[in-house]
């Protein structure tokens, strides 16, 4: 997935990749370009074929190479989904994402974000203030009753529609989403099982006010 130099470093711009494991990601990212005013960078928000954490691992350290800047956003239920269905000798995905999260503190243009359990998290933070942890996403959905999402589904059909995607859904309750985030700390791999939405560092990073 190598793209031309005349789309990275160089063109005048600040370029940033964005690496995902998850469509939902990718949509409420192409939303949020589409919506704001992003003259001075060129994010690339992009979806690796291969997934595994060794893959996309290996995917930011060589877009890292090329771009100015990486973000790495990690849905952290994926990781304690193949925790759970890992082989009995094989190193667990905890201990394996934090030799990555190590490594990449030594990379100056690479952030790593983690939502957890997932990026519905985040959007439930637009709404509640809540620190509970959810194993999964599946019991999140149900949060969004009596809020603008109530009828929401992971479509790229939702998440575009062209009365009001996504983003232009949870944009009047963003200040909310980033200060009940903010009050829920970072994520810590010694202590993965809390409720973290990580997300709200990228309007700083992409200078969204």
């Amino acid at each position: 997935m190598r793209r031309s130099h005349s789309q990275r470093k160089g063109t005048g711009k600040r370029t940033i990749s964005i690496i995902l494991d998850g469509k939902t990601e990718i949509w409420y990212l192409q939303m949020m370009k589409k919506n704001e005013s992003l003259n001075t960078v060129n994010i690339k928000p992009e979806l690796p074929k291969k997934k595994q954490l060794k893959e996309l691992y290996g995917y930011v350290i060589e877009n890292s190479r090329d771009y100015n800047e990486v973000i790495w956003i990690i849905d952290f239920d994926t990781i304690l989904k193949e925790d759970k269905e890992r082989a009995s000798k094989s190193k667990s995905k905890i201990v394996e994402l934090k030799e990555y999260l190590d490594r990449i503190k030594m990379m100056s243009n690479v952030t790593v974000l983690i939502n957890t359990p997932c990026l519905e998290y985040w959007y439930l933070q637009h709404f509640k203030e809540s620190g509970i942890f959810f194993e999964n996403c599946s019991k999140i959905d149900k949060e969004f009753k009596n809020t603008v999402l109530k009828d929401y589904e992971k479509s790229e059909r939702y998440y575009k529609r062209s009365s009001c995607d996504i983003y232009q859904m949870l944009k009047p309750y963003k200040d909310n989403a980033i200060k009940h985030s903010k009050k829920l700390g970072d994520f810590n791999i010694e202590s993965p099982k809390q409720g973290k939405a990580e997300m709200y560092k990228i309007f700083d990073i992409l200078n969204i006010n």
